[in-house]
């Protein structure tokens, strides 16, 4: 439920007024609000970005790894470019020294690690990517002493070994991040039997890694299983079951795999011709950030 503008002002008022408790949950659900859009179509007052990042700031250096956390994910959000800095410590040598909401956020989730956050080292992790190698480093320090019993730190654990050059140390932290179903982590396993990254490629073991993410809900696991059904590439060619899992696919969030569908239904390629489920298709395939119109624009199609 979106606030009224009245509401909006006075929750900027409790961020900036209250006791620190309050005023962190206040901020807290500021960041959220601003997120989704709020401060854009002009529901929240211009200065909730100033509340914000001083009452997270504020929060976080008194230790709390939630703030940080939240105040992160705000800089990568919508609105992020309009955030301004925040009083940070002092500076880790994996800065580069930009400022830049990506760069924000990352010394945001950094914080949070530092604090011995799980959440907030994975989250420092994933953002390291598009970071410097030193980055990625500190990364895979804070992320290590939780990868043992969490699939999703050990997952990303194993990506960091692969950003650095060491897709062998990689295979481990993914085999044990799947064996407790992790799917990403199994279809990380896939692409590295198929390609021979970091073990002797094996398509017999990556098959079986692409059917186990599949089973789990991945994705790309689905999508890929989708198109070999669609085109009889090692597997039988059934489309029924090629439109099961795309459908599957578009359903977890592949924008592919939505606009697939949606130019099946267009063209009666594999499927019956039906101009409103091609539109649903493709509706959806637009609300995951899939460039629809080009793609049919290229294929020479039209939108039903």
């Amino acid at each position: 439920m979106r606030l009224d503008e009245t509401e909006g002002r006075d929750l900027v008022a409790l961020a900036t007024d209250a006791d620190p408790a309050a005023r962190e949950d206040a901020c807290v659900e500021l960041a959220r609000r601003i997120n989704r859009a709020d401060l854009m179509i002009g529901i929240l007052p211009m200065d909730a970005t100033d509340a914000v990042v001083a009452g997270l700031a504020e929060a976080g250096r008194a230790g709390s790894a939630r703030a940080w956390r939240e105040l992160g994910v705000c800089y990568l959000g919508t609105d992020g470019d309009r955030l301004p800095p925040a009083d940070w410590p002092p500076a880790q040598p994996y800065a580069d020294g930009t400022d830049h909401p990506h760069g924000r956020a990352l010394r945001c989730f950094h914080e949070a690690a530092v604090l011995g956050d799980r959440d907030g080292a994975v989250l420092f992790a994933k953002a390291s990517r598009d970071a410097s190698a030193s980055a990625r480093e500190a990364a895979r320090e804070l992320l290590r002493p939780h990868v043992r019993g969490d699939a999703a730190a050990g997952y990303q654990y194993g990506l960091l070994e692969q950003w650095l050059g060491n897709p062998g140390a990689a295979v481990e932290h993914h085999l044990r991040a799947a064996g407790q179903d992790d799917a990403d982590a199994a279809f990380e396993l896939y692409v590295l039997f198929s390609t021979g990254t970091g073990v002797e490629r094996d398509f017999a073991e990556a098959r079986r890694w692409l059917e186990r993410a599949a089973d789990l809900g991945q994705h790309r696991a689905l999508y890929n299983m989708g198109a070999a059904h669609a085109t009889g590439d090692g597997r039988p060619q059934d489309m029924a079951l090629a439109v099961d899992f795309y459908e599957r696919a578009a359903r977890a969030g592949n924008a592919r795999a939505a606009t697939t569908l949606g130019v099946m239904y267009l063209t009666g390629g594999g499927v019956d011709e039906d101009p409103g489920r091609a539109e649903e298709w493709l509706d959806l395939a637009d609300d995951l950030g899939h460039p629809v119109d080009e793609w049919l624009d290229q294929l020479g199609l039209e939108r039903p």
